[in-house]
């Protein structure tokens, strides 16, 4: 009975690792688009039916020099070797986020509200920075006048 209870939990120790290894193996990046040439009314379960990856020339070649922006934009995490982006599996998983990636890459209207938000931001942190700054220096001055005022009084006690 001891061998049998054994026997099972290794058999799912072996098996939650590998799919824990499956999902988080990093495989390429693959830019996603609407599957509309087979497109007939049908029932959808998974929203992944609806998409396909893409080939290369289905895709504009902005995609590949802007992806990296769009993942950093968004915290993901992947690895880029030898030009090509590597992303964990289970990324992948989520068809419709892929291809949202796909068209923040190409899309020029994307860009103009990052360049947009970027700007605000910036009005935003300079503003910030600013009032730091006005409030650092009014604490250093306080300090320096109160370190007066106390080396004054030192020399007045001994006095």
């Amino acid at each position: 009975m001891k061998k049998k209870i054994l026997f099972v939990l290794i058999t799912f120790a072996l098996l939650f690792s590998a799919y824990f290894y499956w999902e988080n193996r990093y495989v390429e990046l693959k830019p996603v688009i609407p599957a509309e040439e087979n497109y007939t009314r049908q029932i959808i379960f998974f929203d992944n039916d609806l998409y396909k990856f893409a080939e290369p020339n289905e895709v504009s070649p902005s995609y590949y020099k802007n992806i990296k922006w769009v993942l950093d934009g968004s915290r993901v995490d992947y690895v880029e070797k030898n030009g090509i982006i590597y992303v964990r599996n289970k990324f992948l998983n989520d068809m419709n986020l892929v291809w949202n990636y796909t068209t923040r890459a190409t899309s020029t209207k994307y860009f103009k509200l990052e360049k947009e938000s970027d700007s605000i931001d910036l009005i935003y942190k300079n503003e910030y920075v600013d009032s730091r700054k006005k409030k650092i220096e009014s604490i250093l001055r306080t300090i320096k006048t109160d370190s007066i005022r106390f080396h004054e009084d030192q020399k007045n006690k001994g006095n």
